[in-house]
């Protein structure tokens, strides 16, 4: 079966929205900046980047069409996201259950759910995903660590830039140069013909790790372009939360052929 845009619609629920606000940060000179060695960069970036939690429990919202949608993400660190997406005078429209073996969701308006791996995530987003990547995704963190990959430093508008170019793959991570946060990645598979880009925003620090309230992810596949947006309301860290979810009885499974 051919993915239409309509089987990509649920999957919005994972991803985050640029507001016009930007991440304040202090000037650091281009001296300074271009001093900073590859090897400082990333030993600053993995020192403040650390999650330091067991279970994550985020409100906010996003939209879609003329709907304002509220979301709820449940994270418990390295084996379940749970999101449920709630539209006014609906209820519970779609719900995603994943874990580092499948990725499960059923979308109300349609009467219909998936089962399976990551291939229909991985094309939505543009980009080759599993559950490790899916997480730091969402919690501002770069996709791949940076000791994967062999890494050129550069400096590009007053952000580090991390990069590799490789024959079917190419990445780039940009960074604050005062506090190392992750501002925007960009990665993409050539002969997929496939692309992701995410931008981060609004970073707040809590429970001793820090967090983007803001992101916007576009992803490119082919011709068919996704953007979305939300944003990250309030984040509880380590409260009692369960991740309740059950594909309800009658609903027509999507299959990918």
């Amino acid at each position: 079966m051919k993915l239409t845009l309509k089987k990509y619609i649920p999957l919005f629920a994972f991803f985050l929205i640029l507001t016009s606000c930007k991440t304040k940060q202090s000037i650091v000179s281009l001296e300074e900046m271009s001093s900073t060695s590859l090897k400082e960069i990333t030993k600053q970036y993995n020192a403040t980047s650390k999650l330091d939690f067991n279970t994550l429990h985020i409100k906010g919202n996003t939209s879609y069409s003329l709907f304002n949608i509220t979301l709820d993400i449940r994270i418990k660190k390295d084996e379940i996201i749970l999101v449920s997406c709630r539209a006014p005078f609906v209820g519970t429209v779609i719900k995603a259950y994943i874990t580092p073996e499948y990725v499960s969701y059923y979308n109300k308006l349609e009467s219909e759910y998936f089962e399976g791996n990551y291939e229909m995530l991985s094309e939505f987003l543009g980009t080759e995903l599993d559950f490790q990547k899916v997480q730091n995704l969402l919690l501002g963190r770069t996709i791949d660590g940076l000791d994967k990959d062999k890494l050129v430093h550069t400096i590009e508008n007053n952000l580090y830039k991390l990069s590799s170019n490789q024959k079917r793959l190419s990445k780039a991570y940009y960074f604050e140069p005062l506090n190392f946060n992750l501002v925007k990645q960009y990665v993409e598979q050539k002969y997929e013909d496939r692309s992701a880009f995410v931008e981060y925003s609004n970073y707040q620090t809590s429970n001793n790790t820090k967090l983007p309230y803001v992101i916007f992810i576009s992803s490119l596949n082919g011709k068919d372009k996704n953007e979305f947006k939300v944003e990250y309301k309030t984040i509880d860290f380590d409260t009692d939360i369960t991740f309740p979810y059950e594909i309800p009885p009658d609903y027509k499974q999507i299959k990918i052929d």
